[in-house]
């Protein structure tokens, strides 16, 4: 699947991710039953790796706003 967006949409997703993803960590941090953590480190892994390809994309797009 390939999604096109501007510069400018790829930054707010990643901050979006980024967001999501430390809130994930303390959520993974809380969780008492272990199918559930394990479903959330699983989720974590999942976006960490989007979050790290789209950064790459994202950096390497120079946009002034």
């Amino acid at each position: 699947m390939l999604l096109e967006m501007s510069a400018v949409e790829a930054r707010e997703l990643k901050e979006v991710l980024d967001s999501t993803l430390r809130k994930l960590l303390d959520e993974i941090a809380h969780a008492d039953h272990r199918a559930y953590r394990e479903m959330l480190q699983a989720r974590y892994s999942r976006l960490e790796q989007l979050n790290h390809r789209l950064g790459t994309s994202v950096e390497s797009d120079q946009v002034y706003a």
